[in-house]
């Protein structure tokens, strides 16, 4: 039988991400009409006509309705972020990376370094190419024990640390194209389209190029392939 580890959520945690939104939903739905009474109350209310328009119909129905609708978006939200959850298996050959029902396998002897940067974990070939970048669900003592368990290059920060520079707007160092891609992902960081500057730091890893963010300032190093 294979050795694995599986990183993730737990059992527990399932179990009250699955039961608490829905249950709140639920709960704030059917006070519905009377935090529309109270709301009413307040001078210069945005959208007092729609608070106004809720205390004139039945309250029992608004409270149902409004219950069912609030569990409905607890069960969207369970939903979400159970696919948004990054699930780690390790074996002595090789990781499995699940999130967002995709699956990325990461062979062992691929690997020169893994270790995390702020909340994500990060893996790196010998010549320094990201392979992958994500938000586990589990402590950073134990995801390093579990690497270290199975004999993975486990690294307490980045290797190539040093090689990293700030980058500017039109900075000579880099391709016109990687300038343009930087440009965007800023862009998109500013405007917090955090979809939009993961796909980003995708592409331009694709290219050889990565990234390290702090405060909306990202600072780069290119691959030597």
């Amino acid at each position: 039988m294979t050795n694995k580890t599986v990183l993730g959520l737990s059992a527990g945690e399932k179990v009250i991400i699955a039961i608490i939104p829905p249950l709140l939903g639920a709960l704030l739905g059917w006070f519905v009409p009377t935090v529309a009474d109270w709301v009413i109350k307040i001078p210069f209310i945005p959208f007092e006509g729609v608070f106004k328009w809720v205390t004139t119909l039945e309250s029992d129905w608004v409270s149902i309705i409004a219950a069912i609708l609030g569990v409905l978006a607890g069960v969207f939200f369970v939903l979400h972020a159970f696919s948004e959850s990054l699930k780690i298996i390790i074996t002595d050959e090789e990781v499995k990376l699940i999130i967002k029902g995709s699956v990325k396998i990461i062979h062992k002897e691929e690997l020169s370094a893994v270790y995390m940067e702020g909340k994500h974990i990060v893996f790196l070939t010998a010549d320094g190419t990201e392979l992958f970048r994500g938000q586990p669900e589990s402590k950073k003592e134990l995801i390093s024990e579990a690497f270290r368990q199975h004999r993975y290059p486990w690294r307490e920060k980045d290797p190539f640390e040093n090689q990293y520079q700030r980058w500017v707007t039109d900075h000579p160092d880099f391709p016109s194209h990687v300038n343009a891609l930087l440009y965007a992902r800023e862009r998109a960081l500013k405007n917090e389209e955090t979809d939009e500057a993961k796909v980003l730091r995708k592409d331009l890893a694709d290219l050889g190029v990565v990234i390290r963010d702090e405060d909306h300032r990202q600072y780069v190093r290119v691959v030597e392939r």
